[in-house]
């Protein structure tokens, strides 16, 4: 009996702290703007997720494209694409998120790809990390390359 007793504290407490691990992991919605096109958008997107799904602190949120839409019937959405931090808070907090992440990227005339990011927390509107990247841009696998290191150096609590 006292045997079953122990397995049964053993069970209990191994299913606690996988609830608490998971718990703590934080949603976050990934937003990429800039003077690109919807396709390049939609490869910076999926990289940043990829990088992500491997990620314990942070969870990816789903619906992207719902967070994408929300943003676009904002009333203060820009002509150049680009959309107010405050927006993007206001639509991340209805949608339920705790994070969002915002990646701005130019491609400018000298075929040089910029890319910054910053991780916005929605409950105290903090910016709590922020990158830049840039690489000479040749193909489309440079934006996935950029979005795969924008994301690891925002999300990983060891890098600068």
């Amino acid at each position: 009996m006292k045997k079953i007793s122990v397995l049964i504290l053993l069970v209990f407490s191994c299913v606690m702290f996988a609830e608490t691990a998971s718990a703590k992991s934080k949603k976050v919605a990934v937003y990429v703007e800039g003077r690109i096109s919807k396709d390049d958008k939609s490869i910076v997107n999926s990289a940043v997720l990829a990088r992500m799904s491997g990620n314990k602190d942070y969870t990816p949120f789903e619906r992207n494209e719902a967070f994408i839409n929300a943003l676009n019937r904002e009333q203060d959405y820009q002509l150049s694409g680009e959309v107010p931090e405050k927006e993007i808070r206001a639509v991340g907090e209805r949608l339920g998120v705790d994070y969002v992440l915002v990646v701005n990227v130019v491609i400018n005339k000298d075929d040089i790809c910029h890319m910054s990011a910053k991780l916005i927390n929605l409950e105290t509107g903090e910016i709590e990390k922020t990158t830049n990247q840039h690489r000479e841009y040749t193909d489309s696998s440079v934006l996935t390359a950029l979005a795969n290191n924008v994301a690891y150096r925002l999300l990983n609590k060891h890098s600068k």
